[in-house]
C-alpha cells in the first residue's frame, strides 16, 4: 500500500482503538470492577517438586 515503515506501529494501533475505547468505556460503566483486565486464578498443581538437571 505503500506506507513509510514509520508508521506502521501507529496503523496497527488505529485498527485497535475501537476495542480500546470499548473496553475503557465498559470499565467506567461497571462499579465492580477494579482494574481492566481478567482476574487470573491459577487452578493448576500445587507444590509440585521439580527435578534439578
Amino acid at each position: 500500500m505503500g506506507f513509510d515503515p514509520a508508521y506502521f506501529t501507529v496503523l496497527f494501533a488505529v485498527g485497535r482503538m475501537v476495542g480500546w475505547v470499548a473496553q475503557w468505556d465498559e470499565l467506567l460503566g461497571d462499579a465492580e470492577q477494579k482494574i481492566a483486565r481478567p482476574r487470573q486464578v491459577y487452578a493448576g498443581e500445587r507444590g509440585r517438586v521439580v527435578p534439578s538437571r
